[in-house]
């Protein structure tokens, strides 16, 4: 099976992604245990660690000398015997060796403080919060000429295409999935998965054309992973609400390691039903692996594994200036979200029986639904 962790990227890049999407489904899930850390992640030292061996005692007299004498200085020695130390001088060393020992401990200190703020280790990104409400109507109310001039073509950074279950218009489907007796679209995600991250812009954009998000958050990706630091949103407490289709938006895990430092906090465990989902579309592409995140599930029509576009390609932009940017049909990053966005209208749509037509016969659209051979 192709790659389902995003185009374009290095074979220990690639590696270190399925090692971080891993255990969605099954046993696993259910347990609510995520993988371990993917190769090359880092984790935090452990608090407590001890600093450097003590110095040698000083201000003490050595063998043969005797202390201070009376009032007005020192006793002689006494011949053929060494000096002793003097009070003065074993108290200017006592005080270098506790200055030595002061900036030692300063320094493991910062260093631990470093670690645990988000540095390479097990750090923490910022909470969700308040989408802006400029940015909630750049991604939601993106013009329909800009899904018409992009249609599927992304020169830039490719777009892979949901793969059709059954094989298209002429193949045998599974029964479909609905909610509440609408066609059902399920997305299972990690608010730490870069390429989440990428995904959730195109799914905001495209099922905002079906219905009205509520709840949605802002989020980042992992600062440690491929990407890191990526802007997003969260849905871990978004709603679609739709008369043509119904959402089930899973995140599973958070963006925070567990306590253990073996995984990634889980928000949300799979139900069973959600589980035996997971286990039959989202294969992954090994024999022994237990699929990959993102994963969306359209109507058991269409499903995606993986990213449709790599995260790289929003590196180095705020959020505000990604969604302002969909206006903008030539702009890079555009492209890559509404291609992948006119592929998921045209799964909605042949599953909802083409509604609304004014989204489902668009330009973008048809030719979404061209290249994915699902007829008329």
């Amino acid at each position: 099976m192709a790659e389902t962790d995003g185009p374009n990227r290095s074979q220990d890049a690639k590696e270190r992604s399925r090692q971080q999407s891993r255990a969605v489904s099954g046993k696993e899930a259910a347990r609510g245990v995520s993988g371990k850390p993917g190769a090359g992640q880092k984790t935090a030292p452990k608090p407590g660690t001890k600093g450097p061996a003590k110095g040698p005692q000083n201000g003490t007299a050595p063998q043969g000398g005797k202390g201070a004498g009376g009032k007005g200085g020192q006793r002689p020695p006494r011949p053929g015997t060494r000096p002793a130390a003097g009070p003065r001088r074993g108290r200017t060393a006592l005080w270098i060796w506790g200055s030595v020992a002061l900036v030692v401990v300063v320094v493991v200190v910062l260093v631990v403080i470093k670690v645990t703020s988000g540095g390479s280790g097990t750090g923490t990104t910022p909470a969700a919060g308040p989408v802006p409400a400029s940015v909630t109507h750049d991604v939601t109310n993106i013009p329909t000429s800009v899904y018409n001039t992009v249609g599927v073509t992304s020169p830039t950074v490719p777009v892979n295409p949901p793969t059709v279950v059954g094989g298209g218009s002429g193949g045998k489907t599974p029964p479909p999935l609905t909610y509440d007796g609408k066609p059902g679209v399920f997305f299972l995600g990690g608010e730490f998965c870069p390429y989440c991250a990428a995904e959730r812009w195109s799914i905001i954009a495209s099922l905002s054309r079906f219905g009205t998000f509520s709840g949605l958050q802002t989020m980042q990706s992992s600062s440690t992973d491929v990407a890191p630091n990526t802007p997003t949103f969260t849905f871990a407490n978004a709603k679609l609400t739709s008369p043509y289709v119904a959402v089930n938006l899973h995140e599973l895990y958070g963006n925070q390691r567990n306590s253990a430092g073996t995984g990634w906090v889980v928000l949300k465990p799979l139900n069973k039903t959600e589980q035996a989902l997971v286990k039959k579309y989202d294969k992954g592409d090994t024999a022994t692996s237990s699929g990959s995140i993102p994963f969306m599930d359209i109507g058991n029509k269409l499903v995606t594994q993986g990213a449709s576009y790599s995260p790289t390609i929003l590196q180095g932009l705020t959020r505000q200036q990604i969604a302002a940017n969909l206006s903008d049909p030539s702009n890079p990053a555009t492209k890559a979200i509404i291609a992948s966005s006119n592929y998921i209208s045209a799964g909605v749509c042949a599953i909802n029986g083409g509604k609304p037509a004014t989204v489902c016969t668009s330009k973008g659209v048809t030719a979404a639904t061209k290249a994915l051979n699902l007829g008329s």
